[in-house]
């Protein structure tokens, strides 16, 4: 598979956006063949299971509309859980119960050894399940052209790592892709990718060896090293996530595709309601829609609310990886939108208290839950439950507080790193006049030259590093 940030498939972008806009009336075929390469280059055999999946995607959702709608529905839905689930989770359920019965039972499943996780399988998985919902819902009639909803699950941009698109979204789109004009999108296009570049090559890669070099000898850090250890993956984990999904968006700008924004400087959020309607949207809103509200939501009461809340964030951590880190990342989460719940019905009782609608109110809170969602982290960086509860006790419990200047320059960089994240909310809450002087200032030939010389500047740096994004191992 090649990453976005190569010169390799820099190279073959220019040449597919070259053909892309001499041939407008074969950019259907075009981008169904260059996805099909796309992720062919992570293997025939995942190629072949996705192309086989998608296929039986779209022929059960023809069936949507007729009499045995409900059972096809199920059918679809067993379908893409069951592939998940065989794929994701079958090592890790196996190997629960060699723990339980206390018997080898790995060795007796002589496929156990070449189980490969298929590349985005956890993303395509929600994208097709979300499209069958829909479809019996009637909230979208089913697509009648297999290329069109061929591209609708395999668009390279977002195939592997999201963001997460409804069939609502993205299949209108790609039924008008031979019509439309699509030169104003790349100025979005170009930005985007070039925002993208800076925050995985420049930033993320660099964090990332220092927040692994800490995390390797979390058993010897103190409590001020371990919180740096927190503060560094939440960055890199941020600032790699964000990445990959804005150069996806830009990307897929360049072809007038419009993806949805999935990150929106979620650590400036105050509490954990807000934090998930701004990280990983596409995600969030997915859970929201196809688990929290079918499990009945809010409807039910304040316990089964609660309940709920729970059960679906749970069901998130064990989405993203086949392990109890996540699933207890998740459960945390869940715990932490409850509080929230229960905190917020306590405060309207309190409501001739101006402070809470003071600046400084808010600012303690974004600071309280920025820390809390840094503890969460640890589940989801460490490789073990006891590193993580290891590290979460030294963070909670003062050990070892001697203050260096080599803990001093690591304080400094989180706080750097922090003041990164607020000028993005400024720069994103301000684009419109910004973007208006920047097209005003400069001609268009030296804004082009200055996008092109930095996003190739960016992957001149990036030679050498060999980093994945975080979000391709989900």
């Amino acid at each position: 598979m090649m990453l976005f940030q190569t010169p390799e498939f820099m190279f073959c972008l220019i040449i597919l956006l070259a053909i892309y806009y001499f041939l407008p009336r074969g950019r259907m075929i075009l981008l169904a063949v260059a996805d099909l390469a796309f992720y062919a280059l992570a293997g025939l055999g995942p190629a072949a299971l996705f192309v086989g999946i998608t296929m039986a995607n779209y022929y059960l959702a023809q069936g949507l509309t007729g009499p045995r709608k409900r059972l096809l529905l199920w059918a679809g839905i067993i379908l893409n859980v069951g592939n998940l689930v065989f794929f994701k989770y079958t090592l890790f359920l196996v190997g629960i119960m060699e723990k339980v019965l206390q018997v080898p039972l790995l060795p007796q499943l002589p496929f156990a050894a070449k189980l490969i996780l298929p590349v985005g399988i956890s993303f395509y998985t929600f994208q097709f399940i979300s499209y069958l919902v829909d479809v019996y819902q009637k909230k979208i009639p089913p697509s009648q052209n297999l290329m069109v909803f061929w591209l609708f699950g395999s668009f390279f941009p977002h195939v592997i790592s999201g963001p997460i698109m409804r069939g609502g979204e993205l299949i209108p789109q790609l039924e008008r892709i031979e019509k439309q004009d699509i030169v104003m999108h790349f100025r979005l296009g170009l930005s985007y990718l070039a925002l993208g570049l800076f925050k995985k090559v420049l930033i993320a890669d660099n964090i990332a060896v220092y927040a692994n070099n800490f995390f390797a000898v979390s058993n010897s850090l103190g409590t001020i090293e371990t919180w740096i250890a927190a503060y560094l993956y939440t960055f890199q984990l941020y600032f790699d996530f964000s990445a990959y999904s804005e150069m996806a968006m830009g990307i897929a700008y360049l072809f007038g595709i419009k993806l949805n924004l999935n990150f929106n400087t979620p650590y400036l959020s105050a509490n954990a309601t807000e934090f998930w309607k701004r990280w990983h949207i596409t995600l969030s809103t997915w859970i929201r829609d196809y688990l929290y509200i079918p499990l009945g939501g809010s409807r039910k009461g304040e316990l089964r609310k609660y309940l709920n809340l729970f059960l679906a964030m749970s069901i998130s951590g064990l989405w993203h990886g086949a392990a109890f880190t996540f699933i207890v990342w998740g459960m945390y989460h869940g715990l932490l939108l409850i509080s929230h719940n229960i905190y917020r019905k306590l405060k309207a009782r309190l409501d001739r208290v101006r402070f809470f609608e003071t600046a400084a109110y808010r600012a303690i809170t974004i600071f309280v839950f920025f820390h809390l969602t840094c503890i969460g982290w640890v589940f989801f960086r460490a490789s073990s439950l006891d590193q993580a509860l290891h590290m979460i006790y030294r963070m909670l419990i003062p050990y070892q507080l001697s203050f260096t200047a080599f803990n001093g320059k690591f304080i400094l960089l989180a706080m750097g790193l922090y003041l990164m994240h607020m000028l993005e909310n400024w720069l994103r809450s301000h684009a419109g006049p910004l973007g208006d002087i920047w097209q005003r200032s400069v001609p268009a030939s030296l804004r082009a030259l200055a996008y092109t010389a930095f996003i190739l500047a960016l992957i001149l740096f990036s030679q050498g590093q060999t980093n994945n994004f975080i979000y391709f191992k989900f």
